[in-house]
């Protein structure tokens, strides 16, 4: 995959900083083709109507991010919508209720896959080919065969997407923001305007997954693939109280009921994090057996010989000659914006690097920046700087 010089520049300016770009990942991603046909694999599955979840673990600094960021593209190149976010202060595991919230206001699309979209971006080219219909009777029929569909998950939710649809091809602005933001899950919205547009009920406890199973219907209505959902830091859940833990880890194996029995179909979660939520028995996944035989994980040191397939993907650090192919990719991007000597040498700059490494602290994130930090000395030097 050639980049231009600007793609390049930003991508070698992430790197140098510790951190993994969001964009252009597979330009030098090494190591993880086992992981990326898996991948492939599941979407593959997602498209004919299956549901997965998936883990990925691994040490801090080994390239969970970069594996991330390039199953999003590879997503996003798939037509499928793609949500991401973390676990923070802002949404826990533990309130099954917030996870339609936050994927609400975390979508991506295709044509957008630099900033986040908005629920109405989802339907922006469905309205232009609405409003641009001769017949108003087509408009009718295309709107209430979707409501139609979507009534079989949620009345509430099709009613409220009636509303929202009838805003935008009347241009009623008020209409339009009141129904998406009761269908994107906000709690704060005036009585008074609710009951102007017979908005009844809301997202809660007992309606989130409804809610999604609606949305999703909805999305591949418009012959999108289905919905990727990315939640990072799921080790957090470590930190919380005892309680508020088992609840987390009770949400995840109702999750993963749900998608494996084919009750939730078309969506995908990938949760990632540090491998201690898997190493931790006295606050890991271990900690609550029907989970962790959910994920048929009965041991730390069943872990080695999990295969790909299975719901958690722990991923393992690069050995050395990937490690040597991942420094000629990159040494082969940063020449394209900066000069370096000739006879620089891969294998040569993979000895000295790995050298000046402490072996206990070794992580692919620290060999990178390392990496950066030796070519450009070797590019200032050439430059007399």
């Amino acid at each position: 995959m050639r980049l231009s010089n600007e793609e390049a520049q930003k991508l070698i300016h992430t790197l140098r900083s510790g951190t993994s770009p969001l964009y252009q990942s597979n330009a030098f991603i090494c190591g993880r083709e086992k992981e990326l046909d898996e991948y492939h694999h599941c979407l593959k599955l997602l498209d004919k109507g299956n549901g997965l979840v998936k883990l990925i673990t691994g040490q801090y600094g080994m390239g969970k991010s970069l594996l991330v960021n390039a199953f999003k593209q590879i997503a996003l190149n798939e037509d499928f919508i793609v949500s991401s976010f973390q676990i923070n202060n802002g949404f826990r595991l533990n309130k099954i209720e917030d996870l339609y919230y936050a994927i609400m206001h975390n979508l991506t699309l295709k044509d957008n896959r630099y900033a986040k979209s908005s629920f109405e971006d989802i339907f922006e080219l469905w309205v232009e080919n609405l409003q641009g219909a001769p017949y108003a009777d087509r408009k009718r029929y295309e709107v209430n065969t979707v409501c139609q569909e979507l009534s079989r998950y949620n009345m509430n939710f099709a009613r409220a997407f009636l509303t929202f649809m009838r805003g935008r091809i009347q241009r009623n602005q008020e209409m339009t923001n009141v129904a998406s933001a009761w269908l994107t899950g906000e709690h704060h919205i005036p009585f008074e305007l609710k009951q102007k547009y017979n908005l009844s009920g809301a997202v809660d406890k007992t309606s989130t997954l409804d809610f999604l199973k609606a949305f999703v219907k909805l999305i591949t209505l418009l012959d999108y693939k289905g919905l990727v959902v990315f939640i990072d830091e799921i080790d957090l859940v470590l930190g919380d109280r005892s309680d508020f833990r088992q609840n987390a880890y009770n949400n995840l194996k109702h999750l993963i009921d749900m998608t494996s029995t084919g009750e939730m179909t078309k969506i995908m979660f990938v949760f990632s994090g540090t491998d201690q939520i898997l190493t931790n028995t006295e606050k890991g996944i271990l900690s609550n057996t029907p989970l962790a035989q959910r994920l048929n994980f009965d041991s730390v040191e069943a872990l080695e010989q999990n295969s790909t397939h299975q719901t958690i993907m722990p991923l393992s650090s690069l050995n050395a000659n990937e490690l040597i192919e991942l420094t000629r990719r990159i040494v082969r991007i940063y020449r394209q914006n900066a000069p370096l000597p000739e006879t620089l040498d891969d294998l040569s700059l993979y000895a000295q690097i790995v050298k000046s490494i402490n072996e206990s602290t070794f992580a692919t994130r620290t060999y990178v920046t390392k990496l950066i930090e030796r070519l450009d000395y070797a590019s200032n030097f050439i430059e007399g700087k």
